[in-house]
């Protein structure tokens, strides 16, 4: 079973936005996917100081408790030598391009299994929970221990950017920094059952008898850096999809059970 997907906002050629903001990370714009992320798109990190004094307004003034070595770079989409609101642009689309579902089962003798996979294929996730974690910014913030790797002077190849203690927060702004693959492929469930011979009903007088064993959210094959890829919609609002703000991932669960008839 595949469904492909396509939702386009109306008014296709005119330029107006139905929702959004520079403080939130979806947008409803006419010709594009309902809920867009938009943001910055960014271009590393500076490690020059010819990079950070080339003649662009960054915004903030260049030095140690401004802006410095080891903080993000943004680019100057419309080419006017700074960097501001008039540079964010769509950096993805959280719809999928198709959702798919495969089922089957297969039997022999006294054994038969059951397995169904489902999944999704070219969605995009904005991970919020990243931006929370390594943001690097608030020492009242719990930190990842992927920060241990950020840029340092002993570690000027580092993509994680340094730490700056709420000088500024021009490294956690809304940005394809957060933006990841949303597909996936998960094992949703599989059970393995197994029919009892005839002959050891007769001595309990039941006429059939089935032992099972099945999972579910087995497993999942995903790039995806977070818990779980399954995100759906943030405040249950369809405008605002796959946004991990902390979701709390699938669980695993495991079932043993018998079916008797008698």
């Amino acid at each position: 079973m595949v469904s492909l997907n396509s939702e386009n906002a109306l008014l296709r050629g005119v330029e107006q936005d139905f929702t959004g903001s520079t403080s939130v990370v979806n947008i409803t714009r006419a010709g594009h996917a309902v809920g867009t992320f938009y943001g910055y798109v960014t271009d590393g990190l500076f490690r020059s100081m010819d990079e950070l004094n080339n003649g662009t307004d960054w915004g903030l003034a260049v030095g140690p408790t401004g802006l410095y070595l080891g903080d993000v770079r943004y680019k100057d989409l419309n080419g006017d030598g700074k960097i501001g609101s008039e540079d964010v642009t769509t950096i993805g689309d959280p719809n999928p391009t198709f959702n798919y579902g495969i089922t089957n089962n297969f039997t022999y003798k006294n054994f038969d299994v059951s397995i169904f996979l489902q999944g999704v294929q070219g969605s995009k996730i904005f991970n919020w929970t990243k931006k929370y974690t390594e943001s690097l910014s608030n020492p009242f913030l719990n930190q990842s221990a992927d920060v241990l790797n950020r840029y340092t002077e002993s570690n000027p190849n580092a993509s994680i950017p340094r730490f700056v203690n709420q000088w500024h927060s021009n490294n956690t702004k809304n940005s394809d920094r957060y933006i990841e693959d949303g597909s996936y492929l998960r094992i949703q469930n599989i059970a393995i059952g197994y029919n009892l011979p005839e002959r050891w009903m007769k001595s309990v007088k039941a006429s059939s008898a089935r032992i099972y064993l099945s999972a579910q959210n087995l497993y999942t094959f995903t790039k995806y850096s977070g818990y779980d890829p399954e995100i759906g919609s943030f405040n249950k609002s369809v405008l605002s999809q796959n946004v991990d703000n902390g979701h709390y991932p699938n669980p695993r669960t495991f079932t043993i059970g018998a079916n008797i008839q008698f």
